[in-house]
Formats: C-alpha cells, sequence, structure tokens
C-alpha cells in the first residue's frame, strides 16, 4: 500500500552546521540515519573528523568535513563551494552553528553582543544566502534554523541571546516569504533545555531539577527530542509548512504566558 507521505531522505545532500559538537551531532546523524548525506561544518577540524567517522560507522552513510568560520562571509562561501564540488548540489541546510553570552543589558560587552548576533543571526542569513544562491533557487531545497524557546521570551542574564534568537525566528519568516515561490521551504525548530545542547555538561543537578520544575513533562530535553520535528521539515513529508517554528520543549514555552 503506498503512504501519503515520505520521510526517506536517500539521495538528499545536507549540509549541518555547527556539526562537530552537542545537538549538532544529533541532527546530523538523524539526517544520515534517513538517507542523506553529509556536509557537517564547524571550526574545529580534528573534532569534526571525529564526529564524521563516528557517523560513517554507525550509519554508512558519506560525510564530507569543512572547516568554517560562520562570522566571516568569504569563509562560508568557500565554504558551500565545497560541498558543492564535492555533491554537486545542496538539498538540505541546518543552521545551527550558534552561541551564548551573558551579561545584563547594562553590563554585556560590545564584543559579546556583536560577536552573538553575527554568529547566531549573520552566520545563518549568510549560510542561508549562499546555499540558495548555490543551488537551492533553481532546484528548490530546505533550510532548517535552530531557534530557541528563549525566542520567545526575556532574560535579564542573557538578553543577546534571547535577542539573537528571535532575531532567527523573524529571518525564518523572511526567507520563507522570499523563497517560497523558489521552491524553497523554511522553517525553524526551537529547542527547550537541551542535555545536549547550550546547557554546561557539568550543569549542577539542583539546577537541572529547579529547570525540570518549569517544564510541564518534568524533563529536560534528550538525544533524539529534535529529530521527529528536524525529518518531517527537512523531508518531503512537509508540503504546505512555510516560515514557522516547530518548539520543542516539553511544554516550557506555556510557562511564559
Amino acid at each position: 500500500m503506498s503512504k501519503t507521505v515520505s520521510f526517506d531522505l536517500t539521495g538528499k545532500v545536507a549540509i549541518v552546521t555547527g556539526g562537530s559538537r552537542g545537538l549538532g551531532v544529533e541532527l546530523a546523524t538523524s539526517l544520515a540515519e534517513y538517507g542523506a548525506d553529509l556536509a557537517i561544518m564547524a571550526t574545529n577540524r580534528e573534532k569534526l573528523e571525529k564526529t564524521a567517522q563516528e557517523i560513517r560507522e554507525k550509519t554508512g552513510r558519506k560525510v564530507q568535513v569543512v572547516t568554517v568560520n560562520i562570522g566571516e562571509e568569504e569563509s562560508v562561501e568557500k565554504s558551500v563551494k565545497a560541498v558543492m564540488e564535492e555533491y554537486g548540489k545542496i538539498d538540505i541546510l541546518v543552521n545551527n552553528a550558534g552561541i551564548i553570552r551573558y551579561g545584563a543589558p547594562e553590563e554585556i560587552s560590545y564584543k559579546d553582543w556583536t560577536d552573538c548576533i553575527n554568529i547566531d543571526v549573520t552566520g545563518t542569513w549568510m549560510m542561508s544566502k549562499a546555499v540558495v544562491n548555490a543551488c537551492m533557487k533553481e532546484r528548490g531545497g530546505r533550510i532548517i534554523n535552530i531557534a530557541s524557546v528563549n525566542s520567545f521570551s526575556a532574560s535579564p542574564i542573557a538578553p543577546v541571546y534571547h535577542v539573537s534568537k528571535a532575531a532567527v525566528v523573524a529571518l525564518t519568516k523572511s526567507c520563507a516569504a522570499a523563497w517560497a515561490k523558489c521552491g524553497i521551504f523554511v522553517n525553524a525548530i526551537g529547542p527547550g533545555y537541551m542535555l545536549n545542547g547550550e546547557m554546561a555538561p557539568d550543569t549542577p543537578l539542583e539546577a537541572q531539577e529547579s529547570i525540570k520544575r518549569n517544564v510541564p513533562q518534568m524533563k529536560l530535553g534528550g538525544y533524539g527530542d529534535l529529530s521527529g520535528a528536524l525529518i518531517y521539515l527537512a523531508s518531503d513529508a512537509n508540503t504546505y509548512t512555510q516560515g514557522n517554528t516547530i518548539v520543542c520543549d516539553g511544554g516550557m514555552i506555556l510557562e511564559s504566558f
């Protein structure tokens, strides 16, 4: 019996930025498990090579390693060119690279502010622009930006991170509006507090328990909790979702209202 939708990514080529650690490893591995060949990008080649080998051994898919400074236009364009030379196309882009900086609005340094905006927002735009101009404008594709549950909330101690992730949501909508006619689907995923995300590995257990109490599911996000949303947005199963952010946070956003 034929099925209405397919989540199969066999024959697709996917870029995952920030692909050497944390959420990037989960996202890249999930795409490969569903059949995609990969180009994983980050600044540290040694970590990239280790991650690439692990994904190859687990999934049997081809994994290209590309170093990039996501905040520099020339480096971004060079990295996309390398993927095109290797695969001849790019079907999926996951803009996962990001940083967080702390400091109250009156205390945070100019450098911390601009670094966060440059990586989280400008880097997402530059990578999307490069991929669209390289091939997606002609053949369509899927762009998935990694936003955050913090895109929709405020913070007195990390305002620039909340600003940057709110901007990612706005950028997602704007790019979706601009490129939908080209067959490009642009959406975002908003993770909550993820154990393999920006939360430090040495976060005290009492702090973790405090966060859990604000999550209706009473747990932190774990490996695989973003994969369902990712595969849906990256695959041909998504035929009519455009410019949206799927929040995967165990219901934490409900506590903001």
